[in-house]
């Protein structure tokens, strides 16, 4: 089967394309930003020019096209609103209009577990106090008021162009909302990588608060998996959480570095630019859905996650010496 990556030079979208390769299909990468490997067949164009996806789509993406390309940033995001609803909006409705012109058999929508962010779930101190929570699944209606991120608007109206370009135009979807990705190739700006970034450097990590932030970090590995996966035909018109299994703290996930790399240093600081960003209390978001319906879940600890991550870096580093000599 022939499928293209929007996005496929990035962080997530190279693992997609990796593990679509290793099961078997052709991937061509759509970016504007050339890939690290020649290994696929690549093309630059950007999301919003409609013409070159059509013809793109018509030639190598009749069977599906996975929409990853988007500005994913949060703080980014924020800096640029405007920017942010041409490329994440408009490309996004460029991309279902296309494969909706060039007969595509189904397009499969990157989104965020940030969608939650907008729904009508409010803070419950006592459930809170008992320890209990409340699984938000695919279902959970959202508030009018929004998600109050500019990211998070700009992915809850994307997801809703896929329900109207199926239901107006019959063109098919899936919707995976990812959880936080980390792994190697990951961007600048994911907490791992700044951790990284300050460790390499001698300069004490920064953690925001006193670390007692919760995310549910998901390997990147694990969730290209379930890319492949969502190809199946249950999966036609569905959403899927793609969450991690379980909670994890600010300041685990610094400990859990510095069992790599020794001697970190920890600052705590204040940032008004996280503004907005995901919080859920007394509530976590299932990916029961997932595994019943296509038997995905991650397997990936996060110490050997982080491993990993640590070894890309290394090899990262050296090689970037290397280039400037």
């Amino acid at each position: 089967m022939s499928y293209v990556v929007t996005g496929g030079s990035g962080f997530i979208g190279s693992h997609v394309i990796d593990a679509l390769t290793n099961a078997g299909h052709t991937v061509t990468n759509l970016d504007i930003r050339e890939a690290e490997t020649s290994a696929h067949r690549y093309v630059k164009a950007d999301i919003r020019d409609l013409k070159v996806l059509t013809d793109i789509f018509s030639h190598h993406g009749r069977d599906g096209v996975f929409h990853i390309a988007a500005i994913a940033d949060a703080r980014e995001a924020l800096l640029d609103p405007i920017k942010t609803m041409e490329v994440n909006i408009t490309g996004t409705a460029c991309v279902l209009e296309a494969a909706r012109r060039a007969q595509v058999a189904r397009v499969i929508l990157a989104s965020t577990v940030w969608y939650y962010n907008a729904a009508n779930h409010t803070h419950d101190p006592e459930r809170s106090a008992k320890g209990e929570v409340r699984y938000l699944d695919e279902n959970e209606p959202i508030s009018p008021q929004g998600g109050g991120h500019i990211y998070t608007t700009s992915k809850i109206a994307s997801e809703v162009l896929c329900h109207d370009f199926q239901r107006l135009y019959g063109l098919d979807f899936t919707i995976l909302r990812y959880g936080i990705p980390y792994g190697p190739k990951m961007w600048p700006g994911l907490v791992l990588r700044s951790f990284l970034e300050c460790a390499s450097s001698g300069m004490p990590i920064r953690i925001f608060g006193d670390g007692s932030a919760v995310r549910r970090f998901l390997y990147v590995e694990d969730l290209a998996k379930a890319h492949v996966l969502a190809l199946k035909e249950v999966a036609r018109n569905q959403i899927y959480n793609l969450e991690g299994e379980r909670d994890v703290t600010v300041k685990e996930l610094a400990e859990t570095l510095a069992k790599f790399v020794p001697n970190l240093k920890v600052e705590h600081v204040v940032d008004v630019s996280r503004r907005g960003e995901l919080k859920l209390q007394s509530v976590a978001i299932s990916n029961k859905k997932a595994w019943r319906e296509l038997g995905w879940s991650p397997t990936t600890e996060l110490e050997e996650g982080v491993r990993r991550v640590v070894e890309w870096w290394h090899k990262k580093e050296t090689m970037d010496v290397t280039c400037t000599k």
